[in-house]
């Protein structure tokens, strides 16, 4: 699951995305990153071309205020690098300014707003940036407007410096970890679930479970490190047992269409590479696991995702997938903090 955040000028989402990080979330930072990328080689010389001469801080801001056309082509090189760089960062969230109208929303499944009282946002930016409130309003008028973003989102988080935010950020989490399941799970059974394998929220890769601590449980990763750490209920973990996927007719489990993908490749690991493919060869590819898959209700990320974790597993070894994810009753952490 991919989570994008929101927000105007002055709106406090960066302030939110620190929050999130207190819950294990790091923020792929998409303004950062344009800065970053800017400087390397491959996107100077294609801003070289665009623009004439060396594109140096000056040269970039004339280019781009001389014209809607400019600021267009500029973003055609910098944008796409930037939604490559989130891919290939193996990070979850993403935070961007400009969610919409840089085609970020694309490349999440939920869009969450970060929202703030005009004057709000007005006083915030004055104060940061030592600017007049007349320039402090320009900026914010070269942005959508903050009710058009929040008729867009899934999700809104209000920062207006009165509203607590820790209650509403752990209920857009755990809001999140519902609309994940409604979309693209089979409901969980608290009392039966199956964790032999997990997936962790805001962690990369797959976990095997180890040993079970009072409130805790102990995982290793699957990748050649073997690192082993605690796992809390907050982190919120979730069993590859427990996960199923829509077709046309019904709910697939994945074990099964994991058994299905080791069939198409003979057992060894996916042909198509999850990182690079387009969404046509995502498509095509998956039509040869589970030919009636939902084409509304699945989306790209969740096919990269689930070929992504298959190449763990056969790299890990596992391929008598039944097996690994079968289930073990009563060892569900969340069941015992509802028991103590």
């Amino acid at each position: 699951m991919k989570v994008g955040i929101a927000g105007g000028i002055g709106s406090g989402k960066s302030y939110v995305c620190r929050r999130l990080s207190n819950h294990g979330i790091d923020v792929y930072d998409c303004d950062s990153a344009a800065k970053r990328l800017m400087r390397s080689a491959e996107i100077q010389s294609q801003l070289e071309q665009l623009i004439g001469c060396r594109p140096d801080k000056q040269a970039l801001t004339r280019f781009l205020l001389a014209s809607d056309d400019n600021a267009h082509a500029i973003n055609a090189i910098v944008h796409p690098a930037v939604f490559r760089d989130f891919e290939e960062s193996g990070k979850e969230w993403l935070e961007s300014g400009i969610m919409y109208e840089s085609g970020a929303d694309h490349y999440v499944d939920f869009v969450v707003v970060v929202t703030a009282p005009e004057d709000v946002r007005i006083q915030r930016i004055m104060q940061r940036d030592g600017i007049t409130r007349e320039k402090a309003l320009d900026w914010m008028r070269r942005q959508w407007p903050q009710d058009k973003v929040r008729q867009l989102a899934d999700f809104e988080i209000v920062n207006d410096g009165q509203t607590d935010l820790d209650p509403q950020i752990d209920n857009l989490l755990t809001q999140l970890t519902i609309g994940t399941h409604q979309k693209t799970t089979l409901p969980k059974n608290k009392t039966t679930m199956q964790q032999t394998i997990l997936a962790i929220s805001g962690k990369p890769g797959l976990y095997k479970l180890l040993t079970r601590g009072n409130k805790n449980l102990i995982v290793e990763s699957l990748d050649a490190s073997h690192r082993r750490m605690p796992a809390f209920a907050t982190d919120r973990i979730t069993s590859l047992a427990d996960i199923a996927m829509y077709t046309e007719t019904e709910d697939v489990p994945l074990m099964t269409i994991l058994e299905n993908m080791k069939k198409l490749e003979d057992g060894k690991k996916a042909s198509i590479d999850f990182k690079k493919a387009s969404a046509n060869e995502l498509h095509e590819y998956f039509t040869k696991v589970l030919p009636e898959w939902d084409r509304d209700r699945v989306k790209n990320s969740h096919i990269q995702k689930l070929i992504q974790w298959y190449n763990i597993l056969i790299e890990a070894g596992i391929t008598d997938f039944e097996e690994e994810m079968k289930p073990t009753e009563g060892d569900n952490i969340d069941d015992r903090k509802e028991q103590e």
